[in-house]
């Protein structure tokens, strides 16, 4: 069993593979730039859509079109949270929350546990639009981390004991910038090749809904960034003090599918995702399953109210 805290963040992969035998393709020297579409073609999809010029949208678009949205806000608060299947056989609760309010961006992620193979863990980490300093502070097995559910228990970091990160030495770790807002890189070329089938429909409530899966190369690609995260927090023993140094630090992915919803006005409502992937870190090939579900909240007293809740206010 591994610990795996989702997180979001992004730019460079190792190299990957179907299985331990076959080696698929080495992305390692990958920057997001180049598996992204255009930035310039999105913002005039984005202008057609807010304008009515467009009404109809396939899944990437869609996906594109909310992600520029929510890049362009100066508050939001996404809440993630599900459970990590490792093996089949046991099971970890995790919540990772981000929020953006008053030019201030928290990270809290939190995964309980009473499992040796599977420490608990918390994260916080906080950033000030604008500076060059990022305060992180992590801790693995922690005995006051308890509960069946993320739920059972608020924050237990902060300020104090955190360190101070440069944007450099995040990078160096994560492989993308703080400011990220989402997990996957959703383009034409890592939905390519008939990797995602779906058609956007309208629910009961005018919101629209769509589905993208992706399998291995291309599952690969879109989480190109997040593979890095998921490697810094399989160390569940320990805070590591250096980024992965080879391809098979990092996980080597199946398949991700993700079932999207966005509201009329082109805001995320939520986004639930299936992951697998094989890792090996503590037992080699360990095959591992995420199911998780992505929630969005922009009104100012839901935001407030939490971060109150966390003594961030």
């Amino acid at each position: 069993m591994v610990v795996v805290l989702a997180v979001t963040s992004g730019v460079v992969i190792g190299d990957l593979y179907i299985d331990t035998l076959i080696p698929l393709v080495d992305t390692f020297a990958t920057l997001e730039a180049d598996v992204r579409d255009d930035e310039r073609e999105i913002e005039n999809l984005y202008n057609q859509a807010i304008s009515g010029q467009k009404t109809s949208f396939t899944a990437v678009e869609l996906y594109q079109i909310a992600e520029y949205k929510l890049k362009q806000k100066d508050s939001f608060m996404k809440v993630l949270s599900g459970n990590v299947e490792s093996m089949g056989l046991a099971h970890q609760q995790l919540r990772s929350n981000k929020v953006l309010y008053n030019n201030q961006i928290y990270y809290l992620k939190m995964s309980p546990s009473n499992m040796s193979m599977a420490p608990s863990m918390a994260v916080w980490i906080n950033y000030e639009l604008g500076s060059d300093a990022i305060l992180m502070n992590e801790s693995r097995n922690r005995s006051d981390i308890i509960g069946n559910s993320p739920e059972d228990f608020d924050i237990l970091l902060g300020r104090e004991g955190a360190s101070t990160w440069s944007l450099d030495k995040y990078r160096s770790f994560f492989k993308t910038d703080i400011t990220t807002p989402l997990t996957y890189i959703i383009s034409e070329y890592t939905t390519s090749e008939g990797n995602y089938s779906t058609n956007v429909t309208l629910d009961e409530n005018g919101n629209y809904v769509f589905e993208i899966e992706m399998t291995y190369r291309y599952a690969a690609f879109a989480a190109l960034y997040y593979s890095f995260e998921i490697t810094h927090f399989l160390d569940a023993n320990a805070v590591p003090t250096t980024p992965p140094q080879s391809s098979s630090e990092l996980p080597q992915w199946e398949s991700v599918k993700i079932t999207g919803v966005v509201d009329k006005d082109f805001n995320f409502i939520s986004m639930d995702y299936v992951e697998k992937y094989r890792v090996n870190q503590i037992i080699q090939g360990a095959s591992v399953t995420n199911t998780l579900t992505d929630t969005f909240y922009y009104d100012e007293e839901t935001i407030t109210t939490y971060l109150e809740s966390i003594g961030e206010l």
